[in-house]
């Protein structure tokens, strides 16, 4: 393992009386987290996506003891688990009419997807993963769409009919009952290119009435207890839109608010996505005072739209240190605007292909790439892994997320940090990101008592700071003997960030 510069400075035995400049001057360098700084009292957790594998025949043996080797440290509370139901639903008659009520399907899931799903599934269910589960889109094809099902999208009666049905095989049959979300179709509010995509004659209107029809056909199956997902839309903009609709229509028809954020280098590094998030925050609250309690708020898609690339829709910046420090600074912006769960896109390269020319190309925008055909270099974890592990770990569901007040862009637009409670009261840690081009320097303490806890492991993730084990992954850079309850200065480099846990992560 590689030596690298000590990061600790001090950690001293009582804590200390902060300085002030003046009635409402904030201490920049002091940072103390109090009761009154809290911001979540129990966190949902971070997770990833982790779908069905389209294609099981590009896998083998080892492809598949890496998967659970990797996904075993990554940890994850929660993934989102799309399928097609094309891949199940079969010998469709419609009777010779245009009365969608009378026509007939059958169900197979004696099939490799449905095999691969099981294996998904019991991962999940043996290891307490929540499962967001649902549908990439309608059944039927854009050249020959026999099912005539693209016209209403998910308000197609038997969308409902179709879903109650898997749902019900799952979990009532197969009995996984990990999954306890239902997405009401990806990215509803992308509507795609007229002629290639399934989505494009969608509508809020649509979306919505599919929603009350899927949740009546849940409940007729005795799923009471699986909720809707309350948008799953993509960007600001659309989700804004869905948002609204559904706080002003149908709040009691859905158990979050959803959304899937892919946003530019620009506002990650300046804190706009806090800032736009709690202006987001204030509108819908005005229209659903359920708005982040009784219906959290849930990102199920998320990554960084710089260095996208359309045609393979991967991304080439995933194996860059820099592209970790963005998605870790991304978490901490929307923990401390109250989202409560952050699901990352996505955990294998292996998984989703893009099907142009006839040629299956892999969407390139995972942790590693699990593909057998790949380049030994694609097959190992990228620096983003090591720093979504210990974010998983330290943020675990139940948590309590406390912020502070030099997290305000007019103070400190280069700065971010937060501090963790576990839900027991006997762990937690603090986070704390330095976006700027200099080293500086904090001291952290958090206020409330936390019991046991008198070691302190010190991991700093940035360009040569990165610690491996010989396993592969993220180890501490220290290990100390202190308290998240007596003042800890450190020393964070530029563009790094720095994670101090009361655990090994």
């Amino acid at each position: 393992m590689k030596r690298i510069p000590l990061l600790v400075m001090s950690a001293a035995l009582a804590s200390l009386t902060l300085t002030s400049c003046g009635k409402n001057s904030v201490d920049t360098e002091n940072v103390a987290f109090s009761e009154s700084d809290l911001v979540q009292s129990s966190y949902g957790g971070l997770g990833v996506e982790w779908g069905v594998y389209e294609d099981t025949d590009k896998l083998d043996a080892t492809s598949w003891l890496r998967i659970y080797a990797n996904i075993a440290k990554l940890h994850p509370a929660r993934i989102r688990c799309m399928i097609n139901y094309d891949w199940f639903v079969e010998n469709f008659d419609n009777k010779g009419d245009t009365d969608k009520t009378n026509d007939t399907w059958s169900f197979n899931f004696a099939n490799k997807w449905g095999d691969n799903l099981t294996l998904l599934l019991r991962y999940c269910q043996a290891n307490d993963i929540q499962v967001a589960f649902g549908s990439w889109n309608v059944v039927g094809t854009l050249t020959d769409d026999v099912w005539n099902m693209m016209d209403e999208c998910t308000a197609d009666v038997r969308w409902a009919k179709m879903s109650a049905f898997i749902m019900d095989y799952l979990v009532n049959k197969q009995g996984f009952t990990c999954i306890r979300w239902f997405v009401n179709g990806n990215e509803p509010n992308y509507l795609g290119v007229k002629g290639s995509s399934k989505n494009y004659n969608n509508s809020l209107s649509k979306w919505i009435t599919g929603v009350k029809a899927v949740r009546s056909a849940l409940d007729a199956k005795g799923l009471t207890s699986i909720g809707i997902v309350g948008g799953d839309t993509t960007g600001l903009e659309g989700t804004t839109s869905y948002w609204e609709g559904i706080a002003k229509e149908i709040p009691d028809k859905v158990s979050d608010y959803g959304a899937h954020l892919y946003l530019s280098n620009y506002y990650i590094d300046g804190g706009y996505v806090l800032e736009n998030l709690n202006t987001l925050n204030r509108d819908i609250h005005a229209l659903d005072s359920g708005y982040g309690s009784t219906r959290p708020l849930d990102i199920w898609e998320s990554g960084l739209l710089d260095g996208k690339n359309n045609e393979t829709d991967g991304n080439s910046l995933i194996k860059t240190v820099t592209y970790g420090i963005r998605m870790a600074d991304f978490t901490l912006q929307t923990a401390l605007a109250g989202v409560n769960s952050v699901t990352y896109w996505d955990f294998d390269d292996g998984m989703n292909f893009m099907y142009a020319g006839g040629t299956a190309t892999p969407k390139k925008w995972g942790m590693f790439s699990s593909l057998a055909s790949d380049q030994a270099y694609d097959q190992e974890l990228r620096p983003w892994f090591h720093s979504s592990c210990l974010l998983t770990h330290l943020m675990a569901p139940g948590s309590k997320i406390y912020g502070s007040s030099v997290n305000s862009r007019s103070i400190n637009p280069d700065f971010r940090c937060l501090a963790v409670m576990n839900a027991a009261g006997t762990g937690g840690g603090f986070v704390a990101i330095n976006r700027g081009t200099s080293t500086i320097t904090k001291k952290f303490v958090l206020s409330p008592t936390i019991q046991g806890a008198d070691k302190l492991y010190l991991y700093s993730f940035g360009e040569g700071l990165i610690r491996l084990g010989k396993d592969g992954f993220v180890v501490p850079n220290q290990v100390i003997e202190g308290s998240l309850n007596k003042w800890l200065s450190v020393s964070l480099p530029a563009n790094s960030f720095l994670v101090v846990s009361t655990e090994a992560l």
